[in-house]
């Protein structure tokens, strides 16, 4: 069920991204200013959730392929979301 919930945002996420990323707002420098504030937030937070991963995988319980491919799963499609949302929200300020 959660794997449906974050497919749905997935996808919103990914069309508001392509429209602002590909649009005439991304390519100002507004929306380069947007864009560069919100990959400096996702960014770190890709590498602490793949270290994340990595200290599960290491102390608490070996991950087989199965759940390899669903934490990198839910690491990529939840950075998504947050990147689509920080600029939803940098949108509002900038």
């Amino acid at each position: 069920m959660l794997f449906y919930v974050f497919l749905v945002f997935l996808v919103i996420a990914l069309v508001f991204w392509s429209r602002f990323q590909f649009g005439e707002e991304g390519k100002d420098e507004r929306g380069q200013k947007i864009l560069n504030r919100s990959y400096t937030i996702v960014f770190p937070m890709f590498i602490a959730g793949w270290v994340l991963i990595r200290l599960v995988e290491d102390f608490i319980t070996p991950l087989d392929g199965d759940g390899w491919r669903m934490a990198v799963w839910y690491l990529i499609s939840g950075i998504m979301i947050l990147h689509a949302i920080l600029i939803y929200y940098f949108r509002r300020i900038y």
